[in-house]
């Protein structure tokens, strides 16, 4: 957690310019997002890859985790209709 906050600290150190383009990579989904966090992005991980997420003031309490979800969603296809030639 204190490698985040470092991490943070950093970026806001930039440039509007440069920090636009930063992403901040989080293993940790139970991080909470703080004030100082808004305006960020960060890639969250999801198992296998990672989730953009840009932090807007309406996050602030809640969980990394909670905005990147780990299910897959399950639909049957449709069968296709053929046509004949």
């Amino acid at each position: 957690m204190a490698s985040v906050h470092k991490k943070i600290k950093k970026v806001l150190t930039l440039k509007d310019k440069k920090r636009k383009n930063v992403f901040i990579k989080i293993w940790d989904r139970s991080l909470l997002i703080a004030k100082e966090m808004v305006g960020l992005k960060f890639k969250v991980h999801q198992g296998s890859k990672f989730i953009n997420l840009e932090v807007s003031e309406e996050m602030i309490g809640f969980r990394f985790g909670e905005f990147a979800p780990t299910r897959v969603r399950h639909e049957y296809k449709k069968k296709r209709i053929t046509t004949k030639k």
